[in-house]
C-alpha cells in the first residue's frame, strides 16, 4: 500500500470538506461512502441525559500523540476526550421506549434543574438532521454528570460514532451488520465542539 501524505487541508484546524476532515482524522485515504441516513426525522422527543464530561471510543486511527508503533493507523486503540466546556448527552428513541437507566438520568436531570439550565443555554438539538456523517469510531462509553450525585458511566455495545458534515456535532447512531438497530440515537449539543485532524476537541 502506497504511503498515504495528507494535504494542507487535511490537517487544517477547520478543514474545509467532510473528505479533508476525515483523512486528517484517521490518517488514510477516504475509505467508504459517508452515511447519509440517520434513523431520525427530527429533534422531537430529544431527553437531556446529563453533561456529557467524557467520551471514549475505539478506532484504529493515527494517535496524533503516537503516531508510531501501536499508535500509527490500522491498530485498533482507545481514545478519550474530555468536554470542556459544557456539553449535554441526548437520547432520541427510534421507535423503542427509554430504558429504566436512562430514565433515571432523564429524571435526574428534571429534579437538579440541568434541564433548566440547558433549555437557558439554548442548547436543546433543532434544526434539519443532517444529510452526512462521516464515522469515528465505535463509540465505547460516555462519562455523565447530572447534577448532585456521583457521575454515572453509559456505556455502548454496536454503536458507532460520527461526526455531521458541519464537523462539529456528534451522534452515536445504533449500527450493526450494515442496519441501524430499533434503539436510541444519542446527539451531543455543544457550542464549542468540533472534529479535526488532531480529534475530538473543544
Amino acid at each position: 500500500m502506497a504511503r498515504f501524505n495528507p494535504t494542507k487541508e487535511d490537517l487544517s484546524e477547520n478543514p474545509p470538506t467532510p473528505e479533508n476532515l476525515i483523512r486528517g482524522f484517521h490518517g488514510r485515504p477516504v475509505q467508504h461512502k459517508f452515511k447519509t441516513i440517520v434513523p431520525i426525522e427530527d429533534y422531537d422527543g430529544a431527553v437531556l441525559l446529563g453533561r456529557s464530561t467524557t467520551i471514549y471510543y475505539k478506532s484504529d486511527k493515527r494517535d496524533p500523540k503516537d503516531p508510531k508503533g501501536e499508535g500509527a493507523q490500522g491498530f485498533m486503540k482507545v481514545f478519550y476526550h474530555d468536554q470542556d466546556p459544557d456539553s449535554y448527552l441526548f437520547a432520541i428513541p427510534v421507535s423503542s421506549e427509554l430504558d429504566n437507566f436512562q430514565e433515571e438520568l432523564a429524571a435526574q436531570c428534571v429534579d437538579n434543574k440541568l434541564l433548566n439550565k440547558v433549555r437557558k443555554k439554548n442548547l436543546i438539538p433543532q434544526g434539519d438532521i443532517p444529510t452526512i456523517l462521516m464515522e469515528l469510531g465505535h463509540l465505547d462509553k460516555v462519562i455523565l454528570d447530572v447534577g448532585e450525585s456521583d457521575p454515572y458511566t453509559l456505556t455502548f455495545h454496536g454503536f458507532r460514532l460520527y461526526v455531521a458534515d458541519d464537523m462539529r456535532t456528534l451522534f452515536g447512531l445504533p449500527f450493526h451488520n450494515g442496519k441501524f438497530l430499533d434503539t436510541c440515537v444519542y446527539v451531543w449539543k455543544s457550542n464549542h465542539t468540533k472534529v479535526n485532524w488532531r480529534g475530538i476537541i473543544d
